[in-house]
């Protein structure tokens, strides 16, 4: 067993990379369903109406809607998207509502990227974009899905046999991508979490 603490900062207890990014996505999307839950939608709401509205790239958008249009079929009932010329879009209603909600995801952003300072933060911000791309991402290319598992007890594809992740559908039971979130990392383009690269997540 490797009992080398040499290079330990005082706050490091050993967990990986991937337990704090899981842990901040999971808390983030926490905080954005809480901002957003008087209106009836979520944190993939939010990110699907950016989608429609073009403020964030989504790659495959339209085919992912066709298979699965439950999501937009709710934003359509409430008047916030509509089909036109087959092709999703926002109403005007559904801009109103964007630019009227904009203010709640902006503010847990402002709370996230407080917790730090600005110059630590814009290096977390380039050190995991750094990370990323030496992994192979690249800017527009959808990310990797997980590979998923059958259930050991044979009713599913999680680790409890009743989804797609641990607690349901994607790793943290929220979605489709990679996080479960649908169209990626936190990354909500001028209206929300990460003002840099457009990616729709």
């Amino acid at each position: 067993m490797n009992t080398d603490t040499t290079h330990r900062t005082p706050h490091d207890d050993g967990r990986p990379l991937g337990f704090w990014l899981k842990a901040v996505d999971s808390l983030l999307s926490q905080q954005i369903d809480a901002a957003l839950e008087s209106e009836g939608i979520d944190h993939r709401d939010w990110r699907l109406l950016n989608a429609l509205a073009g403020t964030v790239d989504a790659p495959g958008l339209h085919d992912r809607l066709a298979r699965k249009p439950h999501r937009v079929t709710m934003l359509a009932e409430h008047g916030w998207v509509e089909l036109v010329d087959g092709e999703w879009t926002l109403t005007d209603e559904g801009r109103t509502t964007l630019d009227r909600l904009a203010p709640r995801v902006a503010a847990v952003r402002e709370h996230v990227a407080a917790a730090v300072s600005p110059e630590d933060f814009a290096t977390t911000l380039a050190s995991l974009e750094a990370i990323a791309r030496e992994l192979g991402w690249e800017e527009g290319k959808p990310l990797p899905r997980r590979k998923r598992p059958r259930g050991r007890h044979g009713h599913g594809f999680g680790p409890h046999g009743h989804g797609f992740g641990p607690h349901g559908f994607g790793p943290h039971g929220h979605g489709h991508g990679p996080h479960g979130h649908g169209f990626g990392p936190h990354r909500f383009g001028a209206r929300g979490f990460h003002h840099g690269h457009r990616d729709a997540s």
